[in-house]
C-alpha cells in the first residue's frame, strides 16, 4: 500500500515569478529546516557562531547575543562571534562556567527556553564521538544553537488477517514543559550526557511505554534524521537516531513516568493525517516521514519532489557548522573587553551561587 496526500500548498516562485506547488509533506519538511534553508539567518537577523576551542559548535541569535554580553568572562564577544573563554581549559571548567551563566539567566527570566529547565545535561562536541567539550542544561541547547541528539522508537503492529500495519502514537502529557498535549512518536527522548543511543532507547522504552527489555532489545536501528529549524524557543539543530519496533498484536503501551497522556494505534493513512496536522509535534515530523519513506509508503510516484524530501531528512549539520560563516556581516557589538582570567568555578551545590561579573 502507498499513501497519498490530497492537495498542495503554495510554494516558492519559479524563475518567471509563477507560484509553484509543493505537497503538504514537503512543506512540513521545509518548516523543519527553516533555519537551514534561510542560510542560518534568524527571523531576528544575522547570527554569530559560538566558538569553543577553535571550533564552531553553535549559533547565537541576536536576542541571546544581547543576554550574553553580561558575561564576557565566559562568553567573550568579538565583532563576528562569541568565544568561550580559552582559559576555561577543561571539560569541568567549561561546564561549570556555562552552568552558572545559564542559572543566572534563568533567574532573570528573560529567555523563554529556560522556563522549561530540565535539570538534565547534554554534551557538546566539536567532533561527535570524540571527547565532548562540555555539558550544558538541556533546555538551553536551543539558546546556543548547539547540536542535540535523541532517539525515537516507532512502534507498530501487523494484522494477522491481512498484514496491514498499525502505528502507535502518543499524546504528550499536558504537564510537559515543551509541546504539551501534542501527538508524538510512541517513544522518544534526548541523549543525556554520558549515555549511548542504545542505552537511551532501552530506558525510554520502559519509562514512556512500558516496553519490556526483552522486547525493546528487538528494536531495529534504522539510521538517523537531522534537521535545523527555528522556533520561539531558539534553534533546533537536531540529530535523531531512529529505531523500528514491531510489537505483538496484543501489546498495549502504557506510561510509567507521567510524561504521556495516552497512546493510540492508527492506520498508516491516519498516521499521515496526524503528522501533517497542526497537532503533531513539529520536531518529530522528520522521524515519521522517514519511517513512511523507508517502509515504502512515500515513494517517488507519490511525492514528485522525492529527492528534495530525502535531502531535507538528512541535513548535513556537521558540515554546515564547520563551514559557516564564510562571510559574516553581523551588526557591531560593543567593543570586546580585555580578556581577563575567569573567576574560579566550582560545581554548584544544591543552591548554586550565581556568578557576578563586574562591569567592563
Amino acid at each position: 500500500m502507498i499513501v497519498t496526500v490530497n492537495g498542495s500548498l503554495d510554494g516558492p516562485q519559479d524563475e518567471e515569478g509563477v507560484m509553484t506547488s509543493i505537497s503538504p509533506i514537503l512543506h512540513l519538511m521545509r518548516r523543519c529546516n527553516s533555519f537551514f534553508l534561510q542560510g542560518l539567518v534568524s527571523v531576528q537577523g544575522e547570527c554569530r557562531p559560538l566558538v569553543v576551542c577553535g571550533h564552531c559548535v553553535g549559533v547565537v541569535r541576536p536576542d541571546v547575543a544581547c543576554a550574553l554580553l553580561d558575561y564576557p568572562q565566559v562568553f567573550t564577544p568579538t565583532n563576528d562571534a562569541f568565544i568561550l573563554n580559552p582559559q576555561l581549559d577543561s571539560y569541568s571548567k567549561r561546564s561549570n562556567a556555562v552552568e552558572l551563566v545559564l542559572r543566572d539567566l534563568r533567574a532573570k527570566n528573560v529567555l523563554q527556553a529556560l522556563r522549561g529547565w530540565r535539570e538534565e545535561c547534554f554534551n557538546v562536541w566539536a567532533d561527535v564521538g570524540a571527547e565532548p567539550l562540555f555539558q550544558m542544561e538541556r533546555s538551553a541547547v536551543t539558546l546556543l544553537g548547539v547540536r542535540a541528539f535523541g532517539v525515537h522508537i516507532t512502534g507498530y503492529t501487523r494484522s494477522r488477517e491481512d498484514g496491514r500495519m498499525r502505528i502507535w502514537v502518543q499524546k504528550r502529557s499536558l504537564d510537559k514543559p515543551t509541546y504539551p498535549g501534542m501527538m508524538d512518536t510512541m517513544v522518544g527522548g534526548g541523549i543525556t550526557a554520558g549515555l549511548q543511543p542504545h542505552q537511551v532507547m532501552l530506558k525510554e522504552a520502559h519509562e514512556e511505554a512500558a516496553v519490556p527489555e526483552y522486547l525493546a532489545k528487538t528494536a531495529r536501528p534504522a539510521g538517523s534524521v537531522s534537521f535545523f529549524t527555528e522556533s520561539e524557543r531558539g534553534l533546533h539543530a537536531n540529530t535523531e537516531f531512529v529505531y523500528d519496533l514491531e510489537l505483538p498484536s496484543d501489546f498495549v503501551p502504557h506510561n510509567n513516568d507521567g510524561e504521556v497522556d495516552s497512546f493510540e494505534a492508527v492506520t498508516v493513512e491516519e498516521y499521515l493525517e496526524w503528522v501533517i496536522s497542526s497537532k503533531y509535534k513539529l520536531t518529530s515530523v522528520p522521524i515519521a516521514i522517514d519511517f513512511l519513506v523507508r517502509h515504502g509508503f512515500i515513494t517517488p510516484e507519490t511525492e514528485l519532489q522525492y529527492p528534495t524530501l530525502l535531502e531535507l531528512l538528512h541535513v548535513p549539520l556537521d558540515h554546515t557548522l564547520r563551514t559557516w560563516p564564510r562571510h559574516n556581516h553581523c551588526p557591531p557589538l560593543t567593543p570586546p573587553p580585555t580578556l581577563t582570567p575567569p573567576p574560579t568555578f566550582t560545581p554548584p551545590s544544591t543552591s548554586p551561587q550565581v556568578m557576578i561579573v563586574s562591569d567592563v
